[in-house]
């Protein structure tokens, strides 16, 4: 099946940004890696890959997790910031250097998490903030805006463990009213900006997930066949994302998500191998 644009923009910035045509370099694999917990290795160019522990501090806590766990498969960036990558359906890391090499297929099925430590503001707070339109002023248009606020949105009956959260017609009408009024032009919402949110909350009813896709008003360039993400049948679909904010209250945590909306059935199992991850290698 060709590939259509979305999937060549895709490819490109996969090229750019995250190595998916095979490296130039020769990768040698080293079997016999025991050494400082490395049960696999592999070298490209003069960088060698392994599994071995990397030790990250995240919050309060110190963890030790193999190096292949982490997006560029190295560790921590020099700032300790920590971002993490694995692999749907299984959601295991990619082998050692593969992210070097990686194919369409493995790019797409990527889930990619950055954890950060929240301590300036209660993290339960954070999360408020997400879906509140909090940097708006109370008496500005823009604070009204449908789109930006959980509680102008009206609820839908639950699926997948989630309540979704669309835009109310009316309130969508009248800003796009009052827009018009206060700039002298017709409102045109920005192409490509909409998104369907979804929301989980905790036995309190506080919100601790939430999820923010783009669209399915339009047809996604993705569809699930068995293990595998394979391009849809008309090559002009985009591929559809989703952005997933979740909070570890008693960590304060606040962890950024994102993945394939195709794949937004599994968001759950997105949460628990995070939280297995996290569990089995904190050291202190």
């Amino acid at each position: 099946m060709p590939a259509g644009p979305h999937l060549l923009y895709i490819g490109l910035l996969c090229l750019e940004l995250a190595g998916c045509a095979p490296s130039a370099s020769v990768a040698h694999e080293g079997k016999e890696m025991q050494e400082d917990g490395i049960t696999r290795g592999v070298t490209i160019g003069s960088y060698t890959y392994t599994d071995a522990p990397v030790d990250a501090r995240i919050g309060r806590h110190l963890y030790r997790i193999p190096a292949n766990y982490f997006y560029d498969q190295m560790g921590p960036t020099f700032q300790g910031d920590v971002s993490l990558r694995m692999q749907w359906p299984d959601l295991t890391p990619m082998p050692p250097g593969q992210t070097q090499q990686q194919t369409m297929s493995e790019f797409m099925k990527a889930v990619n998490y950055d954890i950060r430590y929240v301590d300036r503001v209660d993290v339960r707070e954070s999360m408020r903030r997400a879906y509140s339109n909090w940097t708006m002023p109370k008496d500005s248009l823009a604070y009204r805006n449908p789109e930006d606020r959980l509680d102008l949105r009206i609820p839908q009956p639950e699926a997948m463990g989630l309540v979704r959260y669309d835009v109310d017609p009316a309130l969508a009408e009248q800003y796009a009213k009052e827009w018009e009024v206060k700039k002298g032009r017709p409102y045109a919402p920005v192409i490509g900006v909409r998104k369907d949110w979804y929301i989980a909350r905790d036995e309190t009813g506080e919100v601790v997930t939430f999820i923010r896709c783009d669209t399915d008003e339009k047809t996604d360039g993705l569809v699930v066949q068995g293990r595998d993400l394979v391009p849809s049948e008309n090559p002009k679909d985009r591929v559809a994302q989703c952005n997933h904010l979740m909070i570890f209250p008693e960590e304060s945590l606040s962890v950024s998500i994102g993945y394939a909306r195709v794949v937004l059935p599994d968001w759950q199992r997105f949460e628990d191998a995070l939280r297995d991850l996290l569990g089995r290698t904190r050291v202190d």
